[in-house]
């Protein structure tokens, strides 16, 4: 008799699941569909100025002058053995110094951190990695190969890769992400933790559900759900959409000594406006869901979290909420007037702010 009760719990429990599941990704994709009707007015407003320019958008054939001058570094390229995977990186400074480790965010690369690798070569072997999918490094096809343990493997490979056993790890937006959760992984190969206008996940869960502003802020992490339109509304107007967020006066850079030249622009353009270079990028947010619920959360190394008030994105009200997942001394600041692009925006204040951070001693970690 208890093998059949057993049996049948069983069969119970893993229904259950399974509708749980279907339920899940049913939501999922009604946020998706609502989060596109959203930004509809935006893409008529393009159509409107003009059909033939709106649907006209073209793969820049020459890379802009910044992102192939090693003014910032010397280019590099690693493959690592194990993914067959292709990383291009710039780095400064000397090799057998300390390694700080740069991990950009979305839709940037490497020259995200120009103003980091002028800095910090000084002290440190400071290295900018174009994560997979993104830059000149390596673009797998498949949705899989954007799955979080994978880009997590990704981070392990390069630090050993590059002859090291732990690094500064530093990162912003999607890097920070990455960041967040590679300290919680893998603290041993993380000597300090510095993240910029990246929530930890867990505290972002909390926060989101919590906050309607916030979860309107995110819809485009919905939108991405959702195949091929998101690759066409951020194609329209011959990018507009990946554009603007870096120069719009309300989304984009805030400093005006520090706002993009028409280079600059480019540089965060050309990669995307390469055939299928969209795809591997948004397949990050495609498999952002499958992450949670975050199991471990606990942070265990010393930690900066810098954060632009004027983040459109990502509400500067949620940096409190870290506090509590970092068990290892924890230092928060918001820095007024700043963008979501934090690094670029006020790179002096950012520059300074790391010195302080990665200079203070640090007790041992009992953990």
């Amino acid at each position: 008799m208890q093998f059949y009760v057993s049996r049948l719990l069983l069969v119970v429990t893993r229904a259950a699941l399974k509708v749980s599941g279907l339920l899940f990704w049913i939501l999922v994709y009604v946020a998706a569909l609502l989060a596109a009707a959203s930004y509809l007015p935006e893409a008529l407003r393009l159509v409107a100025k003009g059909p033939f320019r709106a649907f006209h958008w073209k793969s820049r054939k020459a890379a802009p002058a910044c992102l192939t001058s090693s003014k910032h570094g010397q280019h590099g390229q690693i493959r690592i053995k194990k993914s067959g995977i292709r990383f291009h990186y710039v780095a400064s400074g000397e090799k057998g110094n300390p390694l700080m480790l740069l991990l950009h965010g979305f839709p940037e690369n490497w020259y995200s951190w120009r103003y980091q690798l002028d800095e910090f070569c000084q002290e440190y072997w400071t290295v900018a990695v174009d994560l997979r999918g993104f830059g000149s490094s390596d673009s797998p096809p498949d949705l899989r190969d954007y799955r979080m343990e994978t880009l997590l493997q990704d981070i392990q490979d390069l630090i050993t890769g590059l002859g090291y056993s732990d690094c500064v790890l530093v990162g912003h937006d999607w890097g920070g992400t990455l960041a967040w959760t590679f300290a919680v992984r893998h603290r041993d190969m993380v000597s300090r933790l510095i993240v910029m206008n990246a929530p930890h996940p867990s505290a972002f869960h909390d926060y989101v559900l919590a906050h309607a502003s916030q979860l309107f802020s995110s819809r485009y992490v919905f939108l991405f759900q959702l195949p091929i339109l998101p690759e066409i509304l951020l194609s329209l107007g011959d990018f507009e959409n990946i554009r603007k967020p870096l120069i719009d006066a309300n989304m984009g850079i805030q400093n005006e000594k520090r706002r993009l030249s028409k280079d600059e622009i480019e540089a965060f353009v050309y990669y995307p406006s390469q055939k299928g270079a969209l795809t591997p990028a948004l397949n990050y947010y495609r498999n952002l869901f499958g992450f949670f619920p975050v199991k471990a959360q606990d942070v265990l190394v010393p930690t900066l979290l810098l954060w632009g008030e004027q983040d459109t994105f990502l509400e500067a009200a949620m940096v409190p909420e870290m506090q509590q997942y970092v068990h290892a001394p924890f230092q928060a600041e918001i820095i007024p007037n700043a963008s979501h692009w934090l690094q670029q925006d006020e790179p002096e204040e950012v520059n300074r702010m790391m010195w302080d951070f990665l200079r203070q001693e640090m007790p041992v970690s009992t953990h």
